[in-house]
Order: C-alpha cells, then sequence, then structure tokens
C-alpha cells in the first residue's frame, strides 16, 4: 500500500485526494491551501511541491531523495516561496510581478516549477486583478499553491481556479498524541500536570501548529495570558479609570497583539458558554475559580460586543501600522461597550 504525505498529521481524505492526483498526473495547477493559523498549511505545501518531484512510489513524498531533500531545505530552484514584506499589511502588486517576470522560465532542475504565496488573503485589489491574468493561462509546468487563513477576502474568480482544500481540526485527543510524540516538553507537562496539557489541547482548537507553539513558548503564552486576564480585571473593576491605564500594557507588535486579541475571545467565549453550561470544555480558562468570577460580572451581550469589536479590530490591523492607535482604540471600545 502507497503510504501518502506521512509528514501530515491525520488529514487523511485530503492526503489521498493529493495523492491520486499526483499518481494519476491530474494535478491542477493551482490550490489554495485554507486553514487555521497552525493547521500545517505552510506544511502541506512543501509536502506537495515534494510530492509533485519525487519519483518514489512506495512513498509520497518519501523525503529521502535528492528532490524531496532540497525542496524541504529550502534548496530547490524550483520551489519559490512570494511572501509580503514583513513591515507591510498587504500582498501588493510589486510581489505578483515577480511572479510574471520568471514565469516563462522553464524548470532548472523538475519538471514542475511551484510558486507558494504565502499570506495569499492580504492580496490587495491590484494584486489580485494581476494574478488571476496569469492563472487563467500559465506554463504548463507552473503551479500555483495560495496559503491563507481566510478566503473570503479572494476573489470569486480566483477560488473558481483554484480549488481550495481546507486544512481538518484535530481533536484534543489527537493533538495529544501527537505533542506526546514530539515534544519534550509537552511530555514534561504530562507528567507533573496532565490537565494542563489538555487544557493546553483543547484551546488550541484543532490546531496542533498553535498547541505544538504553546508548549514550546510556554513562558510567553503565559505572559500573554496573564495580559488577558489583567484585562478582563480592568475591565470589570468599579472604575474604568484602570481600563484607560491599562491601555499602555498592550502588546507593542501587530503579532503580539493579534494573539492577545485571540486568547481574548477564547476568554469571553468561556465566560459567555459557562454562563450557561458550567460542564462546558474551556478553552481559555484553566480552573472555574476565575470563570465564576467574571461569569458574574459581564453580561452575554458585553461579551459578543468585546468579541465583535476585537473581530473588528483584527481586521483593521490588517491595513494599518500604528500600534499606539490600536491599542487606544481597543480601550475606548471596551469602554464604550462597558458603559452602555
Amino acid at each position: 500500500m502507497v503510504r501518502c504525505f506521512p509528514k501530515i498529521f491525520q488529514n487523511e481524505k485530503l492526503r489521498s485526494r493529493l495523492a491520486d492526483e499526483i499518481r494519476g498526473n491530474h494535478f491542477p495547477h493551482a490550490y489554495i491551501i485554507a486553514g487555521k493559523p497552525g493547521s500545517g498549511k505552510k506544511t502541506l505545501a512543501l509536502e506537495i511541491a515534494a510530492a509533485l518531484a519525487c519519483n518514489d512510489r512506495d512513498v509520497i513524498p518519501c523525503g529521502k531523495c535528492d528532490s524531496c531533500e532540497k525542496i524541504i531545505k529550502g534548496y530547490s530552484p524550483d520551489v519559490i516561496f512570494i511572501r509580503k514584506d514583513p513591515e507591510k499589511k498587504e500582498f501588493t502588486i510589486n510581489l505578483i510581478r515577480e511572479i510574471k517576470d520568471s514565469l516563462y522560465i522553464a524548470p532548472n532542475e523538475l519538471n514542475k516549477r511551484v510558486y507558494i504565496l504565502e499570506d495569499a488573503e492580504t492580496m490587495n485589489a491590484n494584486a489580485q486583478n494581476a494574478f488571476l491574468k496569469m492563472l487563467e493561462e500559465p506554463p504548463s509546468y507552473v503551479v500555483f499553491l495560495l496559503v491563507c487563513s481566510d478566503t473570503e477576502s479572494l476573489l470569486e474568480t480566483i477560488k473558481s481556479r483554484a480549488p481550495i482544500l481546507y486544512t481538518e481540526q484535530i481533536a484534543p485527543d489527537s493533538i495529544i498524541e501527537f505533542l506526546l510524540n514530539n515534544s519534550a516538553k509537552a511530555r514534561e507537562l504530562n507528567e507533573t500536570s496532565p490537565e494542563k496539557l489538555r487544557a493546553l489541547a483543547i484551546s488550541a482548537e484543532g490546531s496542533i501548529g498553535y498547541a505544538l507553539d504553546m508548549c514550546e513558548k510556554g513562558s510567553d503564552k503565559e505572559a500573554l495570558k496573564s495580559l488577558v486576564t489583567s484585562f478582563l480585571d480592568c475591565w470589570t473593576a468599579p472604575s474604568l479609570t484602570e481600563l484607560d491605564l491599562f491601555c499602555d500594557s498592550l502588546p507593542g507588535s501587530s503579532d503580539a497583539m493579534d494573539e492577545f486579541l485571540s486568547m481574548l475571545k477564547k476568554a469571553l467565549r468561556d465566560i459567555t458558554v459557562y454562563k450557561h453550561d458550567t460542564e462546558c470544555d474551556l478553552l481559555f480558562f484553566d480552573s472555574t475559580e476565575k470563570i465564576d468570577c467574571y461569569a458574574s460580572k459581564i453580561t452575554t451581550k458585553k461579551a459578543l460586543n468585546l468579541i465583535n469589536a476585537a473581530d473588528a479590530l483584527s481586521e483593521k490591523m490588517k491595513f494599518y501600522l500604528d500600534m499606539r492607535l490600536t491599542a487606544v482604540t481597543f480601550c475606548a471600545d471596551a469602554r464604550r461597550i462597558n458603559t452602555k
């Protein structure tokens, strides 16, 4: 029996589909790979590129041949990553021009030239329209893999020409199994506090990469988690003066602020659900002691309104970089919600 994509955890239907298309020589010229952050999208894109180049028919991809090794290690001249500038919020048309400049150059070593577009959902309108022209009639040897967390912002015409592959959400028990096999820190945590490991697996919401990141960067995550509870303490305090002072404590980088908002939404989700079901699985809180206190102070309406405000701010953060303004905006929204 052929083993397909052994480095991809679970996602059996997806792995089988891709292997069948590659072995049958009917792999499409483009795919959108979509899923939550940490769900293995980039790994899958690299594995697809390796599988397209690998000649082993027993394991797809084998990961050991020269082609596989070059691709996985990032050395292949025929697998090209297109990444937006980390200092910019948008994937601009200049990046699409980079693709156009090399599009009709024949592959150097492989039969295919694979372009992996990271954060494809951040392509602005000009970039998408320019990319669409290449997507309509690409050279026969070109494959595009668009990696994104959210497909809503992509043009329907792009989605009609590039089928969407969704990475699956992994169950908490399976996440724990993966962590115990791949993380020494997870094994240590399982020895000392298995209930915390389970809580971590649940809070990952089906994302193995996120769970692994939480294990490996536990101290950073705990600090951010503590910041969320500090915010909730200020938000529920008798005087909102503490909330105004807290504004200066919010993260100064967009990535950290985005992570803060994500954690806060999980905490608010826990509070909302817990008010109706005290036996529910918690995504953020490790115990019910704190959540009891917050649930008595935060109404469902206020929690949902703050979740909506966090979602709106996350969208705005894609288009501007002034983190001080971001912090002030969010604290002002929180104050407004709490005084209604």
